[in-house]
């Protein structure tokens, strides 16, 4: 059995691989930066369009803040990342299924989570890096107010809520390993998810089941105090309504994802078809 050192490397030798040979396709990463930055300043403009102005007096009286483009900003943001779970996780097997070298990856002597880690966080490295130029092309063009200073503070209440991202992420790697297909499910779950998350609008004006099932979900909550803590000034202690929803977030993701990816993969390696196409 591999220490937690040796565990470790795995995930940092498994991230460069992946950021290897994702530079090695200029054509993706011209894409993966284009279409994020495309979508929010079509968010953006389409909100100054309805509202006149970059002051919605309607939001401020639903949200407590009428800054629709920090708004809309701080939504993109979360949910991006909260995407780049999906994708990446989703991906991370289909691809080595893609390439022929699944089997050979699975018999290396380390934890299958430690590369499903490796694929995850390197996926969300060149989300960030996206991320990044969007916030900065958008605050030039837009004005974007959000308070630096309480970016440490927004970070570790990202990080309070990563840990059920990864949980879903690894739930859908074991599904996809089963059944060899993420495209279709994955686009669905991205469209309902950019339904029920307040990423360009607040939770009140959905109807009440759609809010309701917002609510089962844990970026809503991430989205809602980075929210609350770059742009209405809210601190940590303030968000404990938010905080403790996420935790119990964590610990049940984390289980089910464990054990759906364990779940599937014993019944592919039962069914023999890991390798397959």
């Amino acid at each position: 059995m591999m220490s937690l050192r040796d565990e470790l490397r795995v995930v940092a030798t498994v991230l460069k691989k992946e950021l290897v040979l994702y530079f090695r396709y200029p054509v993706w990463v011209l894409f993966d930066a284009l279409m994020p930055l495309l979508w929010v300043l079509s968010l953006v403009i389409y909100g100054r369009a309805l509202v006149g102005s970059p002051y919605s007096a309607n939001l401020a009286r639903l949200t407590n803040t009428g800054d629709y483009v920090s708004f809309t900003i701080v939504g993109m943001i979360v949910s991006s990342f909260a995407y780049s779970t999906l994708w990446g996780m989703s991906y991370a097997l289909r691809g080595e299924q893609w390439s022929g070298t699944l089997e050979s990856t699975f018999l290396a002597p380390c934890n299958r989570f430690s590369i499903l880690l490796g694929k995850a966080f390197s996926s969300m490295l060149t989300t960030a890096a996206w991320v990044a130029l969007q916030i900065t092309l958008v605050s030039i063009v837009f004005g974007l107010n959000i308070n630096v200073l309480n970016l440490p503070a927004a970070l570790l209440f990202f990080l309070i809520a990563l840990p059920s991202f990864l949980g879903i992420g690894f739930s859908l790697a074991g599904v996809v390993l089963d059944f060899k297909e993420h495209n279709a499910f994955v686009n669905f779950l991205s469209s309902l998810l950019g339904l029920l998350l307040p990423i360009s609008y607040p939770l009140s004006i959905l109807p009440s089941v759609l809010r309701f099932f917002s609510y089962l979900l844990p970026p809503t909550y991430a989205i809602e105090g980075m929210r609350s803590i770059l742009i209405m000034n809210s601190s940590l202690s303030e968000l404990t309504n938010l905080v403790i929803p996420l935790v119990f977030f964590d610990c049940f993701w984390i289980l089910v994802g464990v054990t759906v990816f364990v779940r599937e993969e014993r019944r592919v390696l039962k069914k023999g078809t890991l390798g397959y196409y």
